[in-house]
């Protein structure tokens, strides 16, 4: 694995955690955090990662259909579930605890099931795992052609991305309505990563240009935190999140060769996927205990406790959880034996 990548989806991930411990504090008057703009943006950085990862996946292990999507399952699956089970008895007790701020009626069906139904989900940033499992099935499904897969992948996003600019859905600003969701632009950001694997695979930039596209995408990105409006155009978040990301993710990971070891944020970047699903109830969880004791109004003691409080938590899931469970489930499958 790339130390680059890793350390990649360790930014993803706090990006992402900060923006929802943001979210939370600007609710106690506490803008300790307000001057990130951009933590949204760590979802589109790991939807890059993911196409990325994919083509790096299938060209190590050539798979079929039903294999791959069995590996993305044993991989995605059981650590979601468990936390959706988890997200589900608090919802059961106490339905104000998720999803509080939302308009919309949380639906368990499509919590555990990542089909869209225009609900949120109990984990209400999994919508994100709905993109990934949709992009994977449009993946697979051309794995029957060795040397196109990649571009015949590429087509069926854009030609989807494109049916949704001509035809526009109904609910175009609720992610998960249905026919926003297959058309949704962020498709073209599973395909930027696509594009990044060929042009880093086959070593199309130099360590120079590297550099400087990865100065580029941080000065685009910063930029855009100062004036976090997106263009006024359907394709508004690839533009100004997802143009920047791929050129940081194109730089970054183009000077991997030069790339030293730092254990932080290679441990961050491998407990990421952990991390991202259960800092909602780590952000949860200490707002409940802070205000129980008096003390949220500590805004520096709050917000730290929010972010440490959730990194720590999510490596101890990863650590405990997720892979104990990943080792288990693929030893079974490797010992199974084979039937005629």
């Amino acid at each position: 694995m790339y130390l680059s990548i890793q350390y990649l989806r360790a930014l993803a991930a706090i990006m992402v955690v900060i923006a929802h411990s943001n979210h939370k504090a600007m609710i106690y008057n506490i803008d300790l955090l307000n001057f990130v703009k951009i933590g949204g943006g760590g979802v589109d950085l790991f939807f890059i990662i993911s196409g990325f990862i994919m083509c790096l996946t299938v060209d190590r292990n050539r798979q079929s259909f039903t294999s791959f999507m069995k590996s993305r399952v044993i991989r995605i699956a059981p650590l979601y579930w468990i936390l959706t089970c988890v997200a589900l008895t608090v919802y059961l007790i106490n339905p104000n605890l998720v999803n509080s701020s939302s308009t919309h009626s949380t639906s368990i069906f499509s919590s555990f099931t990542l089909i869209p139904q225009g609900h949120p989900y109990l984990i209400n940033n999994a919508w994100t795992l709905s993109y990934e499992f949709f992009f994977y099935l449009i993946f697979a499904s051309f794995l029957f052609s060795k040397d196109k897969q990649k571009l015949f992948t590429s087509i069926a996003l854009i030609i989807l991305v494109i049916v949704g600019l001509i035809f526009p859905p109904a609910h175009p600003k609720w992610v998960l309505n249905p026919a926003t969701f297959i058309t949704n632009p962020v498709l073209i950001e599973f395909v930027l990563g696509i594009v990044a694997y060929k042009i880093i695979t086959n070593k199309m930039i130099s360590l120079k240009i590297a550099a400087i596209t990865t100065i580029v995408a941080l000065i685009l990105l910063i930029a855009h935190n100062f004036d976090c409006s997106l263009l006024p155009t359907s394709l508004g978040r690839v533009i100004t999140y997802g143009i920047p990301m791929f050129l940081l993710f194109v730089g970054f990971v183009s000077l991997e060769s030069k790339m030293p070891k730092i254990n932080l944020l290679y441990q961050l970047g491998m407990s990421s996927y952990a991390l991202y699903l259960v800092h909602p109830f780590i952000i949860t969880g200490i707002t409940l205990v802070m205000r129980k004791i008096g003390l949220i109004n500590i805004g520096p003691l709050y917000v730290t406790a929010l972010i440490v409080g959730s990194a720590i938590a999510g490596f101890l899931c990863y650590k405990f959880i997720e892979m104990p469970i990943d080792r288990f489930l693929k030893t079974k499958i490797k010992n199974k034996p084979v039937t005629a």
